[in-house]
């Protein structure tokens, strides 16, 4: 990666190769980071080609989370190597979206809710449609004016194919029967709301809020945790960066000053280690399996405990 940048501006860059200390404790992070991803993928291909597997459809749902959260530990684990630990907070507040997403499915009524989430995207496109194709609406007559009546055409057909393909691939299954005929009753009963979210299909839950408490975390966890991320993911601490000197006068932090580290590896290691789990728990794995995740969750939590008090130094 080229980073002249990081010369040309060095008043504004912390560079931590000029700072061995803390280059090791980063990398001992990352160890940390990597035995996650390393598990994950694990349970992954016991899930694909294993022994363990429970349902097809839902152990494919469980993979697709599994993928995700892989692919966000390894941006983190990226953005940790070069003590970008603002931006590692952006993905951090998706990590936990998406962990406790699944901790939600794996919980209880374990098909429909893997079915709920698996058709959400297919009901946002036929609400879309619905929008784009309904002549009362500002997305037709935008449409309109971007493209010709042919093409418009075209773009109806192609949603009317997805539409009769979908009622399809709702009447082949009787959980997605289930859960399409769950959906409709909650807009009968609710005629404010025009679209609801998928975990909303199977559970009381209305909002994220909400689904957190679902999954065990009480409020503080919402205000204090994911609140507290959401900062960051809504541009609402930029003057953080202001600090005050003894001469109380504004001085900006440099760019990748490496404070926050040790919150954002210790949440991250939290959510994670939940997620896993809960994906043992589903596979119902034997003895050895169970001795064996044990083992390395108190490997891991020992060597993450030694690696935090470094951290916490160096936020000082």
């Amino acid at each position: 990666m080229v980073d002249n940048y990081l010369h040309t501006f060095s008043d504004f860059f912390f560079d931590i190769k000029e700072d061995p200390a803390i280059s090791r404790t980063l990398e001992d992070s990352s160890s940390l980071l990597d035995a996650l991803i390393t598990k994950y993928g694990e349970l992954e291909n016991e899930l694909r080609y294993g022994t363990s597997s429970q349902d097809y459809f839902v152990d494919t749902i469980i993979c697709t989370f599994i993928r995700k959260i892989m692919e966000q530990l390894d941006a983190i684990n990226a953005l940790f190597s070069i003590a970008s630990f603002s931006q590692a907070e952006i993905i951090l507040r998706s990590l936990i979206e998406n962990i406790v997403s699944l901790e939600f499915i794996l919980n209880d009524n374990i098909a429909e809710r893997a079915a709920s989430y698996f058709l959400e995207h297919h009901y946002e496109e036929l609400e879309l449609g619905a929008q784009y194709f309904n002549p009362n609406t500002e997305e037709n007559k935008l449409i309109h004016a971007v493209e010709t009546d042919e093409t418009f055409s075209k773009i109806q057909e192609k949603c009317n194919r997805k539409k009769a393909s979908f009622e399809r691939l709702i009447a082949s299954n009787a959980v997605f029967q289930a859960v399409d005929q769950k959906r409709k009753e909650k807009l009968i009963k609710n005629k404010k709301k025009s679209y609801i979210h998928w975990y909303e299909i199977c559970s009381n839950a209305s909002n994220f809020r909400e689904l957190m408490e679902a999954v065990g975390l009480q409020k503080e966890y919402y205000r204090g945790i994911y609140g507290g991320l959401s900062f960051e993911a809504h541009a609402q601490n930029s003057a953080m960066a202001l600090t005050f000197s003894d001469e109380d006068k504004f001085q900006l932090t440099k760019i990748r000053t490496p404070f926050g580290a040790a919150n954002v590896l210790s949440l991250t290691s939290s959510f994670s280690l939940s997620g896993l789990m809960k994906i043992y728990e589903y596979l119902h794995d034997g003895k050895d399996e169970k001795d064996e995740f044990r083992s390395f969750y108190a490997a891991y939590h020992s060597k993450e405990d030694s690696i935090l008090k470094l951290l916490d130094m160096i936020d000082g």
